[in-house]
């Protein structure tokens, strides 16, 4: 049996009661709203007329009305009163508007930093570095770039290469500068410098006032300052000069090209060291550069890397074409 002032078909009651009903299940229910009925309820409040609302965004008048009226049953509450000179907010559309407008602003400023990052304007930028390559390359490379993109949030991390790439696969830096050749299907990389290793040693070390190139046999008694021994450049330099000359005295193991260079130095022995790590030292006398001629040194290798799998827009495809400029590489 339905009582008195209810529907013949649902049951539910009319009256202030049956709209309190409503409107309680529609919050309860949560309120889906589209970004273009919020427009259109923008337009609506601040013209005070669905016709001119209507030619404001290029709509037919009918399709505004009947998404106005759709609004309101999705919150429950009428938001216009209309009459014959036009459309009036309620107090509850008075309310709404507020946040309508605060909405579509934050969708708005939301998609204009969109675009300012795809353009490599804005963002951040988390740079994997070998710790060489980072004292070495990297200032001079970031130099150009920092200058012309002061809103990207820059951060560095530096560790050894193999640290580096398991950063970039754990996706905690973007992009990668190491100093070793990548061959990884999940990874998209480039070879920017392929620069010689070279033996250094004190101005005052007797094969350095000798004058003459150095056979690997006249290492034999020298103090060698080595980078540690499990590391590849290891196994490419000094077991090379071993297969010439046999087994060379050490005096140091560094876990630290950096600190190889500075035991150099101070005199504690010769080195064996990327020519860009000494480049300047050799240019102002602190170090001298030894011709080695019966041990063939390899190439030190830096290379740029980034995940496949992800976007190449930004930041990241910025500093990748900075990077690329500064060595004459073209982009991939």
């Amino acid at each position: 049996m339905r009582g008195p002032g209810s529907c013949p078909t649902t049951g539910r009651s009319w009256g202030p009661r049956g709209r309190s009903e409503r409107r309680a299940q529609s919050a309860k229910a949560g309120i889906t709203l589209d970004l273009t009925d919020l427009r259109i309820f923008r337009a609506v409040a601040e013209s005070g007329s669905f016709s001119r609302a209507a030619q404001l965004l290029f709509l037919a008048q009918p399709s505004v009305s009947h998404r106005m009226a759709a609004l309101e049953r999705e919150t429950g509450t009428q938001l216009f009163t209309r009459t014959g000179r036009g459309v009036h907010l309620t107090p509850a559309g008075s309310l709404f508007l507020g946040y309508a407008r605060a909405g579509l602003e934050s969708i708005d400023q939301g998609r204009r930093a969109i675009a300012q990052y795809l353009l490599g304007r804005s963002g951040s930028l988390a740079l994997g570095c070998a710790t060489t390559a980072a004292t070495h390359i990297l200032p001079q490379l970031l130099r150009g770039y920092i200058v012309g993109h002061p809103d990207v949030d820059v951060r560095v991390r530096t560790g050894r290469s193999l640290e580096v790439l398991a950063l970039l696969t754990a996706r905690q830096v973007d992009v990668a500068l190491v100093r070793l050749e990548v061959r990884q299907g999940e990874l998209t990389s480039e070879v920017l410098l392929r620069e010689p290793v070279c033996l250094v040693a004190p101005p005052d070390h007797p094969l350095a006032r000798r004058k003459a190139p150095v056979r690997a046999g006249d290492l034999h008694g020298t103090s060698l300052l080595t980078y540690y021994r499990e590391s590849d450049f290891w196994t490419q330099v000094y077991g090379a000069a071993e297969q010439v000359a046999g087994p060379i005295h050490r005096a140091m193991e560094l876990d630290s090209l950096d600190a190889v260079r500075s035991m150099a130095l101070a005199g504690l022995g010769l080195a064996f060291l990327p020519y860009s790590s000494v480049q300047s030292d050799i240019a102002e006398g602190r170090l001298c550069r030894l011709e080695v001629t019966d041990v063939a040194l390899p190439e030190r290798i830096t290379t740029i890397c980034r995940r496949s799998d992800t976007p190449f827009v930004g930041p990241v495809a910025e500093i990748w074409a900075e990077i690329a400029r500064s060595y004459g590489q073209s982009v991939s």
